[in-house]
């Protein structure tokens, strides 16, 4: 267990969204194969590129496979597999009901943000379809930020959006990018969550803590203060 949770008091949590609130890594999974597979791409592997922007992923993995790269290429398989994504999580009914208490829970002793590397139409169908709009006091999302996770940007201004010094945030993240964007912003504590990648991989990426899923966070955190 890192030192930082044990002489940090931690004031503000941070949530990415996908795999962490919402179990949709196979939703994601299965909509980027989707589009992949009329171009000849049959081995995409997603716990590769979690936590990337969606136009990223694309970009990258067509340059992988030598085909092309054009800007409006790209944002128009990033936009088809985005609308099929939406669609199977809400088929899916990937929202976890515990996730919604535990972040009502939170929210009357913590400051909490939300930093999704999502489209800002995949962040607010979540909002929407859970009512938890009102217990975030920072919202971002991959098209608010110019550098993608694991850049700290979207970390850094998650931070600044809720007025607390980064030491004092606690950030929960299911992707190795996710991690490494947390703990290259200065967070205090950074939980992984396991599922979309192994322990052992978010371990390695710097998390202080693994945990099976968010309902185990109001206990720990009451344990850290």
């Amino acid at each position: 267990m890192s030192q930082n949770i044990l002489t940090r008091r931690t004031s503000a949590v941070v949530f990415d969204m996908d795999g962490v609130l919402l179990d949709s890594a196979p939703s994601h999974s299965q909509a980027f194969q989707e589009v992949f597979r009329p171009l000849g791409i049959h081995d995409f592997d997603y716990r590769r590129y979690a936590g990337w922007k969606t136009a990223n992923v694309i970009e990258t993995v067509l340059k992988g496979a030598g085909q092309q790269t054009a800007p409006h290429r790209v944002a128009e398989l990033a936009a088809e597999k985005s609308r099929l994504a939406r669609k199977k999580i809400i088929e899916n009914n990937s929202v976890d009901p515990d996730s919604i208490t535990v972040l009502r829970r939170l929210s009357k002793e913590y400051l909490l943000g939300l930093a999704s590397s999502g489209s800002r139409a995949s962040v607010a169908a979540f909002l929407s379809s859970t009512g938890s709009a009102h217990v975030f006091k920072s919202v971002l999302c991959g098209d608010d930020v110019s550098q993608a996770k694991p850049h700290p940007e979207i970390y850094l201004r998650a931070f600044a959006e809720l007025g607390v010094e980064p030491e004092a945030a606690m950030v929960v993240e299911d992707a190795v990018a996710g991690i490494e964007a947390a703990r290259a912003a200065g967070a205090g504590v950074v939980i992984g969550v396991e599922g979309t990648c192994s322990t052992a991989r978010l371990s390695e990426a710097g998390a202080d803590r693994i945990v099976s899923s968010v309902s185990e966070l109001p206990e720990f955190l009451c344990n850290a203060n």
